[in-house]
């Protein structure tokens, strides 16, 4: 049997529910943030020495974690991400690869045509994608929403494109649950 040291760690990773593509982590996060609150009406009763809850809600389950990222496509990764946070709007259309800066350097103007009023959507098509967050049995695959993408980009960039070759993105993601949960089910029983 091989040693625990000699075996490939297996990767984490988010997957797009909408599209099915995933983002695998390059390196498995290193420690996460779990967290989950609730909310209590404080009811104050005349001449008592604390007050009373009553219980209102619970709030959203929270999971924070960093994702580094090195060398590769390392800007298109932190723009995949990114994506996870924007709706679709109706009227929007896509075109491959389109670009600012294909277009521009094809028309020499610096205003994409799909950037224009009568092009852009302004009405909402659908929400942003929820994701799927998978990382061992730890999270054995959470639906979640993402709530936050901040990417740091640090001391590595390409000398011909001045793109980014090492990031390190702080994803914040939210529980998405249609149902509400029992403490039973969370306790495994």
């Amino acid at each position: 049997m091989p040693e625990t040291w000699d075996r490939k760690e297996i990767p984490g990773y988010i997957v797009d529910i909408d599209t099915g593509e995933r983002l695998e982590f390059q390196y498995n996060p290193d420690n996460f943030a779990d967290d989950k609150a609730t909310n209590y009406a404080a009811v104050q009763i005349p001449g008592m020495s604390h007050p009373r809850y009553q219980y209102v809600s619970g709030k959203a389950r929270r999971i924070a974690f960093k994702v580094k990222l090195f060398k590769g496509p390392v800007r298109d990764k932190v723009n995949w991400l990114r994506s996870l946070l924007y709706p679709e709007h109706a009227g929007w259309q896509r075109h491959g690869q389109y670009s600012l800066q294909r277009h521009a350097s094809r028309t020499g103007n610096l205003k994409t045509p799909l950037a224009t009023p009568a092009y852009r959507g302004s009405r909402l098509k659908n929400a942003p994608h929820r994701v799927l967050f998978i990382f061992g049995d730890l999270y054995p695959g959470v639906e979640c929403v993402v709530r936050s993408v901040k990417a740091r980009y640090f001391h590595m960039f390409d000398r011909d494109n001045l793109l980014p070759q090492h990031a390190e993105v702080d994803l914040v993601l939210e529980e998405y649950v249609d149902e509400s949960i029992d403490y039973g089910e969370v306790r495994g029983g």
